[in-house]
């Protein structure tokens, strides 16, 4: 009998792509290593020239350019996968993918053939993605059947928001093993609070400003981030004194710039481009005074749970599945999409 339990945690996007799954991803591995009763490793698509640098296992599968930098893995043109997932010796107790693309279904119709339990998590509202990167509607269509043939795979489903588990039945899924696990972080707020505020003052010229707003994620057009820039206008033309700081990248960065010089904000807001250091990001968080989530589209996002780990409170709209972690006027704040 094995001492430890074996999981491999497939996803279709990873490292030095960057996005919420990414580090939740990175968060199950490390914490499945602290426990000590858990061996994990990962399998996902092979970028050029990178090199990982982790405690556990990556297996880096073949793959393609994709849209937004990211890459698809193509595991149908290279036996290694097979033989990772077939393996005898230390063989998987679990598959556990992160998304239903080519690795995600691949991995569960290999553990299928091999008798392993297979568990999929959505992470996300994919209708939504497909309208906004894809234009042929008959595409659109085959894509959603395709993932969610994949769901219908696996022996157990997770969702991480009530939200995600009915956004999956409008997607049609018909299955009850579904299950709500909500997202965590590895973020604490940290004994030397003062130093990462000093060297996000010095890094941003912070120092005594007042109302310092943040966004952390990908700019893309369905986070949103258009209406903040519509209200921080409002609030300039008030004469109310702000500084607004966005850390990530993405397809929509250039519109929603212009978008910043148009509202005649550009001397209030701050691009700092993505930032991968989790303890440059944690002074981010801990130098603001509020968060800025208009987003509708995460299914649970991490980034205001990160917020609030380092004692940052969110504006998030309600309705949203990601507030359903706010309490109004207690842990956070819920507005109208206005």
């Amino acid at each position: 009998m094995k001492d430890k339990m074996t999981v491999l945690e497939v996803l279709d996007a990873y490292y030095p792509s960057f996005d919420g799954p990414t580090v939740l991803v990175t968060n199950y591995a490390k914490s499945f290593l602290k426990r000590g009763d858990t061996n994990v490793e990962l399998m996902v698509p092979a970028y050029p020239k990178y090199v990982d640098k982790a405690d556990f296992p990556i297996h880096r599968i073949r793959s393609v350019k994709s849209e937004e930098g990211y890459r698809s893995a193509v595991p149908f043109i290279q036996r290694k996968s097979v033989k990772i997932i077939r393996r005898k010796e230390n063989a998987f107790d679990i598959v556990h993918a992160h998304s239903p693309f080519l690795l995600g279904r691949h991995a569960i119709r290999q553990a299928k053939k091999m008798g392993i339990p297979s568990v999929i998590t959505m992470h996300t509202r994919y209708h939504e993605d497909f309208n906004r990167v894809i234009k042929a509607k008959f595409l659109r269509r085959f894509m959603m059947r395709f993932i969610l043939k994949t769901f219908s795979m696996a022996d157990y489903t997770v969702c991480v928001s009530d939200g995600t588990v009915e956004t999956l039945k409008e997607y049609g899924y018909k299955k009850d093993n579904v299950t709500v696990i909500r997202n965590g972080t590895d973020l604490v707020c940290p004994k030397d609070e003062k130093a990462l505020i000093e060297k996000i003052n010095e890094k941003e010229n912070l120092a005594g400003k007042k109302n310092v707003f943040l966004s952390v994620g990908r700019i893309v057009e369905n986070k949103k981030l258009d209406i903040v820039i519509d209200a921080l206008k409002i609030l300039k033309e008030r004469g109310v004194e702000f500084t607004y700081v966005c850390v990530g990248a993405g397809s929509h960065f250039e519109k929603l710039k212009k978008h910043v010089e148009e509202a005649g904000i550009s001397e209030n807001v701050i691009f700092t481009g993505k930032v991968m250091d989790r303890e440059l990001l944690s002074g981010y968080y801990l130098r603001a005074d509020l968060f800025l989530f208009p987003s509708t589209f995460d299914t649970a996002s991490l980034a205001p749970i990160e917020a609030a780990a380092l004692k940052l409170p969110t504006v998030m709209t309600k309705g949203c599945s990601t507030a359903e972690i706010i309490t109004d006027n207690r842990n956070g704040f819920l507005v109208e999409e206005d």
